[in-house]
């Protein structure tokens, strides 16, 4: 990657000197021409100059949270330490100790893309029933308002704003009461089904999946589970279940898939349960 000329440094740093002394003005209330000339008071020229330095701290401060947005949304669209390192003038170490937990990034953001494409219309669809016939409440106006946030976001910032409103919808889905009328109750288990199925298959660490030492949690089933349910019967504790017992216990209004051990598994037993193929 191309570093900065000096003549590109210089300007730079032009810039930034007239941003912190415009701030420094308007810290101090003074009119645009302003500025620590010699024929100032000293006083006056004490405050510009203390001033001026409050501002590039701030400029600094900003600079570094920038630079780890940078960093990070760099790492999504593919970038590795190495590169980030190159880039940030420092080694590849360096770069790992100052923004650790970027490697991976790039796949977990087209394993998020991937879903969207696929399910973004049904999660869409889903959301604007349960907002429709589900009772008000604080979780839903937030919802509500990350979903508004989806829908006025650019392609390219729709991931982004994407991922809060899977957690409020997941919330939402599992924690709101129960809705009165039978298209909210479905509605409401929908969003809990493409939510839980949503987390598997953008989950980067596969080894959080391996259930392999669970079994079913319905009396004696010693079948393997393929999801995790929260029940009226179970005190809302997460109950691992097969896929017979889920599609038995989904029988149930309160009843939520909350988890998933596969892709698309959530989807396929909420169906089920419903009486669709």
């Amino acid at each position: 990657m191309p570093g900065m000329s000096d003549a590109q440094r210089a300007d730079l740093s032009t810039a930034v000197e007239q941003l912190a002394r415009a701030a420094a003005r308007g810290m101090l209330k003074l009119d645009g021409a302003a500025e620590p000339r010699s024929d100032l008071p000293e006083s006056d020229r004490r405050q510009l100059w203390l001033a001026e330095l409050t501002a590039l701290l701030a400029i600094r401060d900003s600079a570094e949270q920038l630079a780890a947005s940078a960093a990070l949304s760099a790492a999504q669209h593919g970038a590795d330490y190495p590169a980030i390192g190159d880039a940030a003038g420092m080694t590849r170490q360096g770069a790992r100790r100052k923004w650790p937990g970027l490697a991976g990034l790039s796949d977990e953001r087209q394993r998020k893309l991937a879903w969207w494409h696929r399910r973004g219309d049904q999660f869409a669809q889903c959301v604007r029933a349960v907002l429709t016939t589900s009772a008000q409440s604080p979780r839903l106006d937030i919802l509500r308002a990350r979903f508004a946030e989806i829908e006025q976001a650019s392609p390219a910032q729709r991931i982004d704003a994407f991922d809060l409103a899977l957690v409020d919808a997941h919330t939402v889905a599992v924690s709101d009461p129960v809705p009165a009328d039978p298209a909210g109750v479905r509605a409401s288990g929908l969003l809990a089904a493409l939510t839980a199925d949503a987390y598997v298959a953008m989950n980067s660490h596969p080894l959080l999946l391996a259930r392999a030492d669970l079994a079913c949690g319905t009396g004696d089933c010693r079948s393997a589970p393929i999801v995790e349910l929260w029940r009226p019967d179970s005190g809302h504790r997460p109950v691992p279940a097969c896929r017979a017992h889920a599609v038995e216990a989904l029988g149930q209004p309160a009843t939520r898939i909350v988890a998933a051990y596969q892709p698309d598994v959530a989807l396929s037993v909420f169906a089920e349960a419903q009486g669709h193929d």
